[in-house]
Protein backbone atom coordinates (compact mmCIF):
# COMPACT_ATOMS: atom_id res chain seq x y z
CA UNK A 1 0.00 0.00 0.00
CA UNK A 2 1.52 3.35 -0.98
CA UNK A 3 2.01 6.16 2.20
CA UNK A 4 -0.14 8.34 -0.31
CA UNK A 5 -3.37 8.28 0.73
CA UNK A 6 -5.65 9.64 -2.61
CA UNK A 7 -8.52 12.32 -1.50
CA UNK A 8 -11.77 11.25 -3.64
CA UNK A 9 -14.55 11.28 -0.99
CA UNK A 10 -17.10 9.28 -2.64
CA UNK A 11 -15.02 9.31 -5.99
CA UNK A 12 -12.51 7.48 -3.32
CA UNK A 13 -9.09 5.74 -5.44
CA UNK A 14 -11.16 5.07 -8.47
CA UNK A 15 -9.28 7.40 -10.22
CA UNK A 16 -6.06 5.80 -9.43
CA UNK A 17 -7.31 3.10 -12.07
CA UNK A 18 -5.75 4.80 -15.17
CA UNK A 19 -2.69 7.13 -13.37
CA UNK A 20 -0.17 6.47 -15.47
CA UNK A 21 -1.37 3.73 -17.36
CA UNK A 22 -3.86 4.11 -19.87
CA UNK A 23 -5.63 1.64 -22.45
CA UNK A 24 -6.58 2.75 -25.70
CA UNK A 25 -8.24 1.32 -28.90
CA UNK A 26 -6.21 1.63 -31.88
CA UNK A 27 -7.30 4.64 -33.91
CA UNK A 28 -10.42 5.22 -35.00
CA UNK A 29 -11.17 5.64 -38.70
CA UNK A 30 -13.66 8.41 -39.46
CA UNK A 31 -15.35 6.03 -42.04
CA UNK A 32 -16.28 3.48 -39.17
CA UNK A 33 -18.12 5.70 -36.95
CA UNK A 34 -21.71 4.52 -37.71
CA UNK A 35 -24.24 4.55 -35.20
CA UNK A 36 -24.39 0.34 -33.99
CA UNK A 37 -21.02 -0.20 -34.38
CA UNK A 38 -18.11 -1.41 -32.25
CA UNK A 39 -14.23 -1.71 -32.41
CA UNK A 40 -11.81 -3.97 -30.56
CA UNK A 41 -8.19 -4.26 -30.68
CA UNK A 42 -5.07 -4.53 -28.37
CA UNK A 43 -4.57 -2.48 -25.42
CA UNK A 44 -1.38 -0.73 -24.93
CA UNK A 45 -0.40 0.32 -21.43
CA UNK A 46 1.28 -1.49 -18.07
CA UNK A 47 -1.02 -3.56 -15.76
CA UNK A 48 -3.42 -5.26 -18.61
CA UNK A 49 -3.69 -8.85 -18.28
CA UNK A 50 -3.08 -10.94 -21.17
CA UNK A 51 -5.96 -11.47 -23.01
CA UNK A 52 -7.49 -8.22 -22.43
CA UNK A 53 -9.17 -5.95 -25.38
CA UNK A 54 -9.57 -2.60 -25.50
CA UNK A 55 -12.05 -0.81 -27.90
CA UNK A 56 -15.24 1.01 -28.21
CA UNK A 57 -18.68 1.51 -29.00
CA UNK A 58 -20.52 4.29 -31.66
CA UNK A 59 -23.85 5.35 -29.64
CA UNK A 60 -25.97 7.99 -30.55
CA UNK A 61 -24.90 11.13 -28.95
CA UNK A 62 -28.81 11.78 -28.04
CA UNK A 63 -31.39 9.31 -28.03
CA UNK A 64 -33.84 11.46 -28.65
CA UNK A 65 -32.51 13.27 -31.56
CA UNK A 66 -30.58 11.43 -34.26
CA UNK A 67 -28.88 14.55 -36.33
CA UNK A 68 -26.89 15.05 -32.57
CA UNK A 69 -24.29 13.01 -33.73
CA UNK A 70 -22.37 10.40 -31.69
CA UNK A 71 -20.67 9.31 -29.43
CA UNK A 72 -17.57 6.46 -28.36
CA UNK A 73 -17.54 4.76 -25.50
CA UNK A 74 -14.57 3.70 -24.16
CA UNK A 75 -14.83 -0.33 -23.10
CA UNK A 76 -12.47 -3.00 -21.11
CA UNK A 77 -13.36 -6.39 -22.19
CA UNK A 78 -12.18 -9.69 -20.33
CA UNK A 79 -13.97 -12.14 -21.83
CA UNK A 80 -15.22 -15.81 -20.29
CA UNK A 81 -13.38 -18.14 -20.04
CA UNK A 82 -15.72 -21.07 -19.78
CA UNK A 83 -17.19 -22.54 -22.27
CA UNK A 84 -20.91 -22.17 -21.35
CA UNK A 85 -20.76 -17.79 -21.18
CA UNK A 86 -23.90 -16.33 -20.32
CA UNK A 87 -23.33 -12.87 -21.77
CA UNK A 88 -21.60 -9.45 -20.23
CA UNK A 89 -21.13 -7.90 -16.72
CA UNK A 90 -20.77 -4.08 -17.23
CA UNK A 91 -18.38 -2.90 -14.24
CA UNK A 92 -18.65 0.73 -12.88
CA UNK A 93 -15.99 2.08 -10.05
CA UNK A 94 -17.96 4.94 -8.82
CA UNK A 95 -17.15 8.47 -8.83
CA UNK A 96 -19.04 10.44 -10.86
CA UNK A 97 -15.96 11.05 -12.95
CA UNK A 98 -13.73 7.91 -12.63
CA UNK A 99 -12.98 5.50 -15.42
CA UNK A 100 -13.90 2.03 -15.47
CA UNK A 101 -12.33 0.24 -18.68
CA UNK A 102 -9.29 -0.85 -16.22
CA UNK A 103 -12.17 -2.69 -14.04
CA UNK A 104 -12.15 -5.43 -16.93
CA UNK A 105 -8.89 -4.82 -18.89
CA UNK A 106 -6.49 -4.64 -15.01
CA UNK A 107 -8.68 -6.88 -13.13
CA UNK A 108 -11.08 -9.08 -15.27
CA UNK A 109 -9.86 -11.86 -14.17
CA UNK A 110 -10.34 -11.36 -10.56
CA UNK A 111 -13.39 -9.63 -10.60
CA UNK A 112 -14.70 -13.40 -12.79
CA UNK A 113 -13.35 -15.15 -9.61
CA UNK A 114 -16.81 -12.81 -8.03
CA UNK A 115 -18.45 -13.01 -10.67
CA UNK A 116 -18.17 -16.10 -12.69
CA UNK A 117 -16.09 -17.65 -15.71
CA UNK A 118 -19.03 -17.55 -17.98
CA UNK A 119 -19.15 -13.77 -18.30
CA UNK A 120 -17.59 -11.19 -20.18
CA UNK A 121 -16.00 -8.32 -18.13
CA UNK A 122 -17.02 -4.93 -19.57
CA UNK A 123 -15.01 -2.02 -18.37
CA UNK A 124 -16.64 1.34 -19.42
CA UNK A 125 -15.33 5.16 -19.15
CA UNK A 126 -19.19 6.96 -18.34
CA UNK A 127 -19.70 9.59 -20.84
CA UNK A 128 -17.63 12.63 -20.53
CA UNK A 129 -14.83 10.77 -18.73
CA UNK A 130 -11.64 8.85 -19.45
CA UNK A 131 -11.51 7.91 -22.81
CA UNK A 132 -14.95 8.13 -23.99
CA UNK A 133 -15.43 11.08 -26.65
CA UNK A 134 -16.85 13.98 -26.69
CA UNK A 135 -14.37 14.59 -23.47
CA UNK A 136 -15.53 16.95 -20.67
CA UNK A 137 -12.91 19.13 -21.42
CA UNK A 138 -13.74 22.87 -20.17
CA UNK A 139 -10.44 23.68 -19.53
CA UNK A 140 -7.41 23.79 -22.22
CA UNK A 141 -5.46 21.29 -20.23
CA UNK A 142 -5.37 19.94 -15.89
CA UNK A 143 -2.42 22.02 -15.49
CA UNK A 144 -5.11 25.59 -16.24
CA UNK A 145 -7.55 23.66 -14.18
CA UNK A 146 -4.98 23.59 -10.99
CA UNK A 147 -4.04 26.62 -11.64
CA UNK A 148 -7.66 28.36 -11.57
CA UNK A 149 -8.58 26.37 -8.00
CA UNK A 150 -4.93 27.26 -6.21
CA UNK A 151 -5.15 28.16 -2.76
CA UNK A 152 -8.57 28.77 -3.36
CA UNK A 153 -11.17 26.85 -0.87
CA UNK A 154 -11.86 24.38 -3.84
CA UNK A 155 -8.08 23.82 -3.24
CA UNK A 156 -7.67 23.88 0.60
CA UNK A 157 -10.93 23.06 1.71
CA UNK A 158 -12.86 24.82 4.45
CA UNK A 159 -11.29 26.13 7.71
CA UNK A 160 -14.05 25.21 10.31
CA UNK A 161 -13.15 26.62 14.20
CA UNK A 162 -12.71 24.07 17.11
CA UNK A 163 -16.22 25.60 18.48
CA UNK A 164 -18.23 25.54 15.65
CA UNK A 165 -20.81 27.88 17.49
CA UNK A 166 -18.82 30.65 17.46
CA UNK A 167 -20.06 33.29 15.52
CA UNK A 168 -16.94 34.26 13.79
CA UNK A 169 -16.45 31.56 12.57
CA UNK A 170 -20.33 31.79 11.02
CA UNK A 171 -18.87 34.84 9.69
CA UNK A 172 -15.25 33.30 8.27
CA UNK A 173 -17.43 30.35 6.71
CA UNK A 174 -20.59 32.43 4.82
CA UNK A 175 -17.67 34.24 3.42
CA UNK A 176 -15.74 31.38 2.38
CA UNK A 177 -18.95 30.10 1.12
CA UNK A 178 -19.32 33.62 -1.02
CA UNK A 179 -16.08 32.32 -2.71
CA UNK A 180 -17.21 29.56 -3.11
CA UNK A 181 -20.15 30.18 -5.19
CA UNK A 182 -18.53 33.02 -7.51
CA UNK A 183 -15.16 29.94 -8.33
CA UNK A 184 -18.66 27.28 -8.88
CA UNK A 185 -20.18 30.14 -11.59
CA UNK A 186 -17.01 31.01 -12.96
CA UNK A 187 -16.01 27.57 -13.82
CA UNK A 188 -19.09 26.63 -15.07
CA UNK A 189 -19.14 29.35 -17.23
CA UNK A 190 -15.86 28.37 -19.07
CA UNK A 191 -17.27 25.13 -19.55
CA UNK A 192 -20.48 26.91 -21.56
CA UNK A 193 -17.84 28.79 -23.65
CA UNK A 194 -15.47 25.84 -24.45
CA UNK A 195 -17.75 23.01 -24.75
CA UNK A 196 -21.71 24.64 -25.10
CA UNK A 197 -24.45 21.60 -25.90
CA UNK A 198 -21.90 18.85 -25.70
CA UNK A 199 -21.67 19.09 -21.51
CA UNK A 200 -25.65 18.09 -21.51
CA UNK A 201 -24.83 14.84 -22.77
CA UNK A 202 -22.89 13.61 -19.48
CA UNK A 203 -25.95 12.88 -16.97
CA UNK A 204 -26.87 9.16 -15.60
CA UNK A 205 -30.02 8.57 -17.71
CA UNK A 206 -28.15 8.96 -20.63
CA UNK A 207 -25.32 6.47 -19.39
CA UNK A 208 -28.30 3.91 -18.56
CA UNK A 209 -29.16 4.22 -22.32
CA UNK A 210 -25.60 3.54 -23.25
CA UNK A 211 -25.85 0.42 -21.22
CA UNK A 212 -28.87 -0.74 -22.57
CA UNK A 213 -27.43 -0.23 -26.16
CA UNK A 214 -24.47 -1.64 -25.61
CA UNK A 215 -25.68 -4.73 -24.04
CA UNK A 216 -27.50 -5.39 -27.47
CA UNK A 217 -24.45 -4.59 -29.34
CA UNK A 218 -22.90 -7.27 -27.69
CA UNK A 219 -25.33 -9.95 -26.43
CA UNK A 220 -28.22 -9.60 -28.76
CA UNK A 221 -31.67 -8.01 -29.25
CA UNK A 222 -33.17 -9.86 -26.12
CA UNK A 223 -30.21 -10.38 -24.11
CA UNK A 224 -30.82 -9.12 -20.98
CA UNK A 225 -28.89 -6.68 -18.99
CA UNK A 226 -25.92 -7.20 -16.09
CA UNK A 227 -24.29 -4.65 -13.63
CA UNK A 228 -22.10 -4.27 -10.26
CA UNK A 229 -21.57 -0.80 -9.57
CA UNK A 230 -19.86 0.89 -6.58
CA UNK A 231 -20.93 4.14 -5.29
CA UNK A 232 -21.95 6.20 -7.65
CA UNK A 233 -22.21 3.46 -9.40
CA UNK A 234 -24.90 2.51 -7.22
CA UNK A 235 -26.70 5.42 -8.54
CA UNK A 236 -26.44 3.83 -12.41
CA UNK A 237 -27.69 0.61 -10.74
CA UNK A 238 -30.65 2.32 -9.14
CA UNK A 239 -31.83 4.43 -12.23
CA UNK A 240 -31.30 1.36 -14.62
CA UNK A 241 -33.35 -0.57 -12.74
CA UNK A 242 -36.24 1.61 -12.77
CA UNK A 243 -35.77 3.12 -16.20
CA UNK A 244 -35.46 -0.44 -17.78
CA UNK A 245 -37.55 -2.65 -15.35
CA UNK A 246 -38.25 -5.49 -18.31
CA UNK A 247 -34.13 -5.30 -19.23
CA UNK A 248 -32.88 -6.18 -15.89
CA UNK A 249 -30.90 -9.27 -15.81
CA UNK A 250 -28.20 -9.41 -12.77
CA UNK A 251 -27.60 -6.17 -11.26
CA UNK A 252 -25.49 -5.45 -7.61
CA UNK A 253 -24.91 -2.28 -6.50
CA UNK A 254 -22.81 -1.85 -3.68
CA UNK A 255 -21.70 1.13 -1.34
CA UNK A 256 -25.24 2.68 -1.92
CA UNK A 257 -25.92 6.45 -3.16
CA UNK A 258 -29.36 7.50 -2.28
CA UNK A 259 -30.77 8.31 -6.39
CA UNK A 260 -33.70 9.83 -4.88
CA UNK A 261 -31.77 12.82 -3.21
CA UNK A 262 -28.94 12.63 -5.54
CA UNK A 263 -31.66 13.50 -8.23
CA UNK A 264 -33.88 15.91 -6.38
CA UNK A 265 -32.25 17.45 -3.26
CA UNK A 266 -29.66 20.23 -3.42
CA UNK A 267 -25.98 18.71 -2.72
CA UNK A 268 -25.53 21.16 0.48
CA UNK A 269 -28.43 19.17 2.18
CA UNK A 270 -26.84 15.69 1.82
CA UNK A 271 -24.36 15.67 4.10
CA UNK A 272 -26.87 15.34 7.19
CA UNK A 273 -28.23 12.07 5.90
CA UNK A 274 -24.94 10.80 4.32
CA UNK A 275 -22.30 11.33 6.98
CA UNK A 276 -24.02 9.54 10.10
CA UNK A 277 -21.23 7.60 10.27
CA UNK A 278 -18.09 9.35 9.62
CA UNK A 279 -17.49 10.28 12.36
CA UNK A 280 -17.69 6.88 13.81
CA UNK A 281 -15.53 5.17 11.31
CA UNK A 282 -12.85 7.80 12.90
CA UNK A 283 -13.20 7.02 16.11
CA UNK A 284 -12.50 3.01 15.23
CA UNK A 285 -9.41 4.28 13.13
CA UNK A 286 -7.98 5.64 16.49
CA UNK A 287 -9.63 2.20 18.66
CA UNK A 288 -7.61 -0.05 16.23
CA UNK A 289 -4.66 1.94 16.00
CA UNK A 290 -4.64 2.16 20.07
CA UNK A 291 -5.59 -1.59 19.53
CA UNK A 292 -2.56 -2.26 17.66
CA UNK A 293 0.03 -0.31 19.65
CA UNK A 294 3.10 1.48 18.43
CA UNK A 295 4.19 -1.45 16.81
CA UNK A 296 2.19 -0.91 13.87
CA UNK A 297 0.49 1.83 14.70
CA UNK A 298 2.61 5.06 14.81
CA UNK A 299 -0.01 7.38 16.34
CA UNK A 300 0.02 4.95 19.39
CA UNK A 301 2.29 6.25 22.01
CA UNK A 302 2.11 2.65 24.43
CA UNK A 303 0.55 0.00 24.87
CA UNK A 304 -2.24 0.60 27.48
CA UNK A 305 -3.69 3.88 26.03
CA UNK A 306 -7.31 3.50 24.32
CA UNK A 307 -8.47 5.13 21.33
CA UNK A 308 -9.46 7.86 22.79
CA UNK A 309 -6.38 9.11 23.51
CA UNK A 310 -5.09 8.75 20.24
CA UNK A 311 -8.23 10.62 19.30
CA UNK A 312 -7.25 13.06 21.44
CA UNK A 313 -3.95 14.42 19.96
CA UNK A 314 -5.11 14.06 16.68
CA UNK A 315 -8.11 16.04 17.39
CA UNK A 316 -5.76 18.87 18.94
CA UNK A 317 -3.25 18.86 16.16
CA UNK A 318 -6.20 19.34 13.86
CA UNK A 319 -7.87 22.11 15.90
CA UNK A 320 -4.97 24.15 16.22
CA UNK A 321 -4.23 24.23 13.04
CA UNK A 322 -7.05 26.49 12.35
CA UNK A 323 -4.91 29.02 14.69
CA UNK A 324 -1.13 28.01 13.16
CA UNK A 325 -1.06 26.79 9.83
CA UNK A 326 1.93 24.18 9.40
CA UNK A 327 4.65 25.27 7.03
CA UNK A 328 5.27 22.33 5.03
CA UNK A 329 8.50 23.88 2.78
CA UNK A 330 9.42 20.00 1.35
CA UNK A 331 6.16 19.19 -0.25
CA UNK A 332 6.36 18.64 -3.81
CA UNK A 333 4.52 21.97 -3.81
CA UNK A 334 5.40 23.72 -1.07
CA UNK A 335 2.82 25.20 1.36
CA UNK A 336 0.90 25.27 4.37
CA UNK A 337 -1.54 22.34 5.95
CA UNK A 338 -4.41 23.78 7.01
CA UNK A 339 -7.56 22.64 9.22
CA UNK A 340 -9.02 22.61 5.90
CA UNK A 341 -6.42 20.29 4.18
CA UNK A 342 -6.38 17.92 7.46
CA UNK A 343 -9.69 17.59 7.63
CA UNK A 344 -9.57 16.23 4.03
CA UNK A 345 -6.52 14.37 4.50
CA UNK A 346 -8.24 12.24 7.17
CA UNK A 347 -11.35 11.61 5.36
CA UNK A 348 -9.46 10.43 2.38
CA UNK A 349 -8.18 7.72 4.91
CA UNK A 350 -11.38 6.84 6.60
CA UNK A 351 -12.89 5.68 3.07
CA UNK A 352 -9.93 3.02 3.04
CA UNK A 353 -9.18 1.46 5.75
CA UNK A 354 -6.53 -0.78 4.42
CA UNK A 355 -4.25 2.86 4.08
CA UNK A 356 -4.87 3.18 7.91
CA UNK A 357 -1.57 2.29 8.88
CA UNK A 358 0.60 4.19 6.31
CA UNK A 359 -1.94 6.90 7.02
CA UNK A 360 -1.32 6.37 10.95
CA UNK A 361 2.64 7.57 9.91
CA UNK A 362 1.83 9.97 7.77
CA UNK A 363 -0.39 12.13 10.44
CA UNK A 364 2.27 10.98 13.50
CA UNK A 365 4.91 12.86 11.08
CA UNK A 366 2.90 16.01 10.99
CA UNK A 367 2.37 15.83 14.78
CA UNK A 368 5.74 16.33 15.37
CA UNK A 369 6.52 19.13 12.48
CA UNK A 370 6.61 17.23 9.01
CA UNK A 371 3.26 17.87 7.55
CA UNK A 372 5.55 16.63 3.83
CA UNK A 373 3.62 13.59 3.70
CA UNK A 374 0.10 14.67 4.52
CA UNK A 375 -0.33 18.06 2.08
CA UNK A 376 1.83 16.17 -0.85
CA UNK A 377 -1.38 13.37 -0.50
CA UNK A 378 -4.14 16.31 -0.55
CA UNK A 379 -2.27 17.96 -3.88
CA UNK A 380 -2.90 14.85 -5.57
CA UNK A 381 -6.39 15.43 -5.87
CA UNK A 382 -7.33 14.87 -9.55
CA UNK A 383 -7.86 18.00 -11.56
CA UNK A 384 -8.67 16.79 -15.01
CA UNK A 385 -11.81 18.85 -15.21
CA UNK A 386 -15.30 18.82 -14.43
CA UNK A 387 -16.02 15.67 -15.37
CA UNK A 388 -17.80 15.18 -12.16
CA UNK A 389 -19.70 18.21 -12.23
CA UNK A 390 -21.30 17.10 -15.74
CA UNK A 391 -22.57 14.53 -14.09
CA UNK A 392 -24.00 15.44 -10.89
CA UNK A 393 -25.30 18.73 -12.30
CA UNK A 394 -26.99 17.28 -15.75
CA UNK A 395 -28.53 14.79 -12.54
CA UNK A 396 -29.81 17.55 -10.42
CA UNK A 397 -33.22 18.54 -10.00
CA UNK A 398 -32.94 22.53 -10.99
CA UNK A 399 -33.41 24.22 -7.60
CA UNK A 400 -33.58 27.98 -6.44
CA UNK A 401 -29.64 29.74 -5.82
CA UNK A 402 -29.47 29.48 -2.07
CA UNK A 403 -28.01 32.10 -0.11
CA UNK A 404 -24.25 31.11 1.28
CA UNK A 405 -25.74 31.99 4.74
CA UNK A 406 -28.27 29.26 4.21
CA UNK A 407 -25.36 26.55 3.11
CA UNK A 408 -23.71 27.63 5.69
CA UNK A 409 -26.02 27.36 8.61
CA UNK A 410 -27.17 24.00 7.24
CA UNK A 411 -23.19 22.71 7.81
CA UNK A 412 -23.04 24.47 10.72
CA UNK A 413 -25.61 22.19 11.92
CA UNK A 414 -24.44 19.20 10.00
CA UNK A 415 -20.65 20.17 12.03
CA UNK A 416 -22.54 20.16 15.45
CA UNK A 417 -24.65 16.98 15.19
CA UNK A 418 -23.74 14.83 12.17
CA UNK A 419 -19.97 14.88 11.85
CA UNK A 420 -16.69 17.14 12.08
CA UNK A 421 -16.35 16.25 8.02
CA UNK A 422 -19.40 18.01 6.74
CA UNK A 423 -17.30 20.68 4.91
CA UNK A 424 -14.44 18.53 4.21
CA UNK A 425 -17.10 16.18 1.94
CA UNK A 426 -18.11 19.42 0.20
CA UNK A 427 -14.43 20.27 -1.40
CA UNK A 428 -13.71 16.40 -1.73
CA UNK A 429 -16.88 15.43 -3.54
CA UNK A 430 -17.48 18.51 -6.14
CA UNK A 431 -20.93 18.20 -6.78
CA UNK A 432 -21.79 21.57 -5.21
CA UNK A 433 -22.48 24.76 -7.84
CA UNK A 434 -25.29 23.44 -9.43
CA UNK A 435 -27.33 26.29 -9.51
CA UNK A 436 -25.48 27.79 -11.77
CA UNK A 437 -24.89 24.93 -14.15
CA UNK A 438 -25.58 26.83 -18.14
CA UNK A 439 -27.17 23.74 -19.64
CA UNK A 440 -30.21 21.36 -19.45
CA UNK A 441 -29.73 17.57 -20.00
CA UNK A 442 -31.94 16.18 -23.03
CA UNK A 443 -33.39 13.20 -20.39
CA UNK A 444 -33.34 13.49 -16.61
CA UNK A 445 -35.01 10.63 -14.53
CA UNK A 446 -37.13 11.76 -11.79
CA UNK A 447 -38.58 7.90 -11.12
CA UNK A 448 -40.57 6.42 -10.14
CA UNK A 449 -38.12 4.25 -7.95
CA UNK A 450 -40.14 1.35 -6.92
CA UNK A 451 -40.81 -0.33 -10.47
CA UNK A 452 -41.39 -3.81 -9.93
CA UNK A 453 -38.23 -6.78 -11.05
CA UNK A 454 -39.05 -9.97 -12.68
CA UNK A 455 -34.99 -10.56 -11.39
CA UNK A 456 -34.43 -9.32 -8.08
CA UNK A 457 -31.43 -7.23 -7.50
CA UNK A 458 -28.90 -7.43 -5.04
CA UNK A 459 -27.68 -4.36 -2.56
CA UNK A 460 -24.77 -4.68 -0.28
CA UNK A 461 -23.98 -1.73 2.12
CA UNK A 462 -21.23 -1.72 5.09
CA UNK A 463 -22.10 -1.01 8.44
CA UNK A 464 -19.80 1.59 9.13
CA UNK A 465 -19.00 3.28 5.62
CA UNK A 466 -18.22 6.78 6.21
CA UNK A 467 -19.38 7.78 2.93
CA UNK A 468 -22.74 6.10 1.49
CA UNK A 469 -24.40 4.63 4.92
CA UNK A 470 -26.43 1.47 5.63
CA UNK A 471 -29.49 3.62 5.61
CA UNK A 472 -28.91 4.52 2.60
CA UNK A 473 -28.91 0.49 1.13
CA UNK A 474 -31.85 0.08 3.18
CA UNK A 475 -33.81 2.96 1.79
CA UNK A 476 -33.09 1.34 -2.04
CA UNK A 477 -34.31 -2.26 -0.27
CA UNK A 478 -37.48 -0.70 0.29
CA UNK A 479 -38.27 1.25 -2.17
CA UNK A 480 -38.06 -1.40 -4.46
CA UNK A 481 -39.62 -3.95 -2.29
CA UNK A 482 -38.73 -7.22 -0.79
CA UNK A 483 -39.88 -9.33 -3.93
CA UNK A 484 -37.45 -6.98 -6.26
CA UNK A 485 -34.28 -6.41 -3.86
CA UNK A 486 -32.34 -8.52 -1.19
CA UNK A 487 -29.82 -6.11 1.24
CA UNK A 488 -26.91 -7.60 2.19
CA UNK A 489 -25.25 -6.46 5.24
CA UNK A 490 -20.63 -6.43 5.74
CA UNK A 491 -20.18 -5.98 9.14
CA UNK A 492 -16.77 -3.40 8.52
CA UNK A 493 -15.66 -0.43 7.84
CA UNK A 494 -14.60 1.63 4.98
CA UNK A 495 -16.46 2.73 1.55
CA UNK A 496 -18.38 -0.07 -0.11
CA UNK A 497 -17.75 -3.32 0.89
CA UNK A 498 -14.56 -4.02 -1.20
CA UNK A 499 -12.87 -1.83 1.44
CA UNK A 500 -11.69 -4.62 3.29
CA UNK A 501 -12.13 -8.16 1.61
CA UNK A 502 -15.20 -10.58 2.91
CA UNK A 503 -15.27 -14.00 1.51
CA UNK A 504 -18.76 -14.42 2.48
CA UNK A 505 -19.95 -11.31 0.51
CA UNK A 506 -17.90 -12.80 -2.46
CA UNK A 507 -19.66 -16.05 -2.29
CA UNK A 508 -22.95 -14.37 -2.24
CA UNK A 509 -22.56 -12.63 -4.80
CA UNK A 510 -21.15 -15.30 -7.22
CA UNK A 511 -23.92 -17.37 -6.09
CA UNK A 512 -26.13 -14.54 -7.20
CA UNK A 513 -24.60 -13.90 -10.74
CA UNK A 514 -24.37 -18.07 -11.54
CA UNK A 515 -28.21 -18.36 -10.67
CA UNK A 516 -30.11 -15.80 -9.13
CA UNK A 517 -29.70 -17.49 -5.47
CA UNK A 518 -30.21 -14.36 -3.38
CA UNK A 519 -28.79 -14.36 0.16
CA UNK A 520 -30.58 -14.95 3.23
CA UNK A 521 -33.52 -11.90 4.73
CA UNK A 522 -31.06 -10.24 7.43
CA UNK A 523 -27.77 -11.99 6.30
CA UNK A 524 -24.30 -9.81 7.93
CA UNK A 525 -21.03 -11.49 6.68
CA UNK A 526 -17.90 -10.56 8.21
CA UNK A 527 -14.50 -8.99 6.87
CA UNK A 528 -11.33 -11.72 6.87
CA UNK A 529 -9.00 -8.98 7.37
CA UNK A 530 -8.12 -6.26 9.81
CA UNK A 531 -7.15 -2.74 9.00
CA UNK A 532 -3.67 -3.49 10.98
CA UNK A 533 -3.02 -6.97 9.99
CA UNK A 534 -1.28 -9.36 12.55
CA UNK A 535 -0.54 -13.03 13.04
CA UNK A 536 -3.62 -13.05 15.32
CA UNK A 537 -6.35 -11.73 13.05
CA UNK A 538 -5.66 -13.69 10.33
CA UNK A 539 -8.74 -15.80 9.15
CA UNK A 540 -8.12 -19.36 8.50
CA UNK A 541 -10.04 -20.28 4.92
CA UNK A 542 -10.31 -22.96 2.38
CA UNK A 543 -8.67 -23.13 -0.84
CA UNK A 544 -11.30 -22.01 -2.39
CA UNK A 545 -12.03 -19.09 -0.21
CA UNK A 546 -8.25 -18.42 0.06
CA UNK A 547 -8.42 -17.79 -3.93
CA UNK A 548 -11.27 -15.78 -3.51
CA UNK A 549 -9.37 -13.54 -0.79
CA UNK A 550 -6.27 -13.25 -2.96
CA UNK A 551 -8.79 -11.89 -5.78
CA UNK A 552 -10.21 -9.35 -3.65
CA UNK A 553 -7.36 -8.09 -2.10
CA UNK A 554 -5.79 -7.54 -5.78
CA UNK A 555 -8.74 -5.45 -6.61
CA UNK A 556 -8.40 -3.44 -3.58
CA UNK A 557 -4.68 -2.82 -4.28
CA UNK A 558 -6.61 -1.37 -7.53
CA UNK A 559 -8.83 0.46 -6.43
CA UNK A 560 -7.82 1.79 -3.15
CA UNK A 561 -3.47 1.14 -3.69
Amino acid sequence: MSTRVRMLGVQLAWYALLSGQVCRATADPSDSLKVGTIHWSTCTGDGVVPGAECGFAVVPLDYFNASAGVAQIALGRYNATSPHRKGSVFLNPGGPGAPGVSLATFSGPDFQQIIGEEYDIIGFDPRGIGETKPATQCYSSPAARQAFIANTVLDRGYDVAPDVTDEFNRYHLIQTQRDADGLYKSQFEICNETMGEQIRYMGTSTVVRDIDFITTLLDGEDALINFYGLSYGSAIGQYLVNMLPDRVGHVVIDGILDAVAWSSVPSYKWERHWQIYTDDVYKLFMSECAKAGPSQCALSKHANETGADVLARVEAFVNNLYYEPLAVPDATLPGILTNGRARLYILGALISPTSWPSAASDIAQALVGNGTAMLNAVNEKDTKDLERSAVSCNDAAPFAPPTPQVVIDEQLYDLEHVSRFSLAVVTSEPDAGCQFWPVTPPERFEGPWNRTLKNPMLIISNTLDPATPLTSGQLAQERQGNASARLLVQDGPGHTSLALPSVCKAAAVRAYFDNGTLPAVGTVCPVDASPFPSAANTTALLVNDQQLLTSLTRIIDVLFG
